[in-house]
């Protein structure tokens, strides 16, 4: 009870501050037009290594809870390890991957519940 209570918390403080800010921090490709991305949240335990087949670093700085990936629609794999954190209930992980059809307009985020990471369509 104790963890999913804290699990739960810790998806409505992700979401809460995901929504204060709509600027981009990261970009896969600053050529297609805002209005044809896909969206995906990420937060400071994430960090993006590799999006399709392109190396990339996406971090969120220390003092932020979330940041706001702007990609391209369709269907792509990208890979995130988890980064070191003081929370007993989230593991360090590496080379974690999700492939997913992302929606033009769309966002997504990857949250940590029930003791493992999952992406979801955020409303």
């Amino acid at each position: 009870m104790k963890k999913m209570l804290l699990g739960v918390c810790l998806i409505v403080i992700l979401v809460l501050t995901g929504c204060v800010s709509t600027k981009m921090s990261f970009v896969y490709d600053t050529s297609i037009p805002e209005e044809e991305m896909s969206f995906l949240w990420i937060s400071n335990l994430i960090k993006i290594t590799k999006f399709g087949d392109k190396a990339v670093e996406w971090q969120v700085p220390a003092l932020l809870y979330s940041a706001k990936v702007g990609v391209p629609a369709g269907e792509f794999t990208f890979v995130f390890e988890t980064v070191e954190n003081n929370m007993p209930n989230v593991p360090v992980l590496r080379n974690q991957s999700f492939t997913n059809n992302f929606e033009k307009g769309k966002a997504y985020q990857v949250v940590f519940q029930r003791g493992e990471f999952v992406l979801v369509e955020l409303k």
